[in-house]
Parts: structure tokens; sequence; C-alpha cells
């Protein structure tokens, strides 16, 4: 992995010299000025608003939603969000993922990287057999990194990018997980 601190550390060529100026430091901070918040971790994606729907609109909010939520869950180990919307019962995906965090939190492992990109693709009317909404995406993810408790690398995987279809569905009350696929049929 190349940091950017590597690239530009290899520059040899010093830097010209500037005449100095004395500057003036001002003791009281601007009225406008506010500081930006510096994330310190990995960051809980945000809810979108239109999950409270219960149609195709709100089924494809809720699969983007749910496949930005994995590399968070990977990263912070913060299962809570990841088991309410999971119906552990039908999914293996979502079982996986928590039995996977389990795995990480035991062996003292670090998960970084794997960044999603969500495309939604086509989102189908609800099969009523199912009662979910399947729902046809192209994820991106970045890479990312499982690093033992002194940083070394034990498992890395590269960027990758492809079709998945999310089925999803509504209970009434929220959207539920019901699985995550790469096979999937065509229509």
């Amino acid at each position: 992995m190349v940091g950017i601190g590597v690239v530009l550390g290899g520059c040899s060529t010093p830097a010209p010299e500037v005449e100095k100026t004395p500057s003036v430091v001002s003791e009281a901070p601007s009225p406008t000025s506010t500081p930006t918040p510096v994330p310190t971790g990995p960051v809980k994606p945000e809810r979108p608003a239109d999950m409270d729907r219960t149609d195709e609109v709100g089924a494809a909010a809720a699969a983007t939603y749910f496949l930005e939520l994995y590399p968070y869950v990977m990263a912070t180990g913060d299962l809570e969000e990841w088991e309410r919307i999971s119906l552990v019962d039908l999914c293996e995906f979502c079982v996986k993922v928590s039995a996977d965090v389990a795995s990480q939190q035991a062996a003292r492992t670090t998960y970084s990287g794997g960044d999603v990109e969500v495309d939604v693709t086509k989102t189908y009317p609800l099969d009523t057999l199912l009662g979910a909404f399947p729902v046809d995406v192209v994820l991106s993810q970045d890479a990312s990194v499982l690093a033992d408790e002194g940083g070394t690398v034990v498992e890395s995987s590269e960027s990758a990018s492809g079709p998945l279809r999310v089925e999803v569905m509504n209970d009434g009350v929220a959207w539920l997980l019901l699985e995550v696929s790469t096979n999937m049929p065509t229509s």
C-alpha cells in the first residue's frame, strides 16, 4: 500500500528560501469560523429519508443503505443496526457478516478500507411469493485490508465491481435485508 507521504517523500530538491515576514496572530477566533469536525474513524452511513416509503423507491433506498452499512460494520464491529435489519433466519449473507465480525474480534484483527458505491440499476415490483422487492445493483468496493494487532496484513482484497441482487422486505415497521446474492436471474 503506497501512501501519499511515501510518494512525496522521495523528492530531494530543497524548497527555495522564502523571505519571511512577521505575521499577526489574532488572539480571538473569527466569529464566523467554526472548526470542522474531523472524522476519527469509520462513519456510519446516514439512513436515507426514502426508507420511510414502502414502495420500490423505499426498497432501492434500503438496499443501498444496507450495502453502505457493510464496511462500517466490518471496521467497527458495531452489529447493532446490522442485526436489527437482518433476517437472520433467511439471510445467509447477513449471518456471514455477523460471523466475520465475531471472528475478527476473536482474532483481534482490524478491517480497513472497503468503502462502497452502490448504483441501483433496476428495482422490481413486490414479489408477492417472497413478500420482498428484488433490487439489482452494481456494487463498486474499494480495496480492503485485515490486519493483526501489530499492523501485519493477514488478508487483503483488491477493489472490485460487479452486479448484485439485493432482496429487501418491509414488515410494516421497517425495511429488512432478506439476501444479497451474486446469482442474478435473467429477466
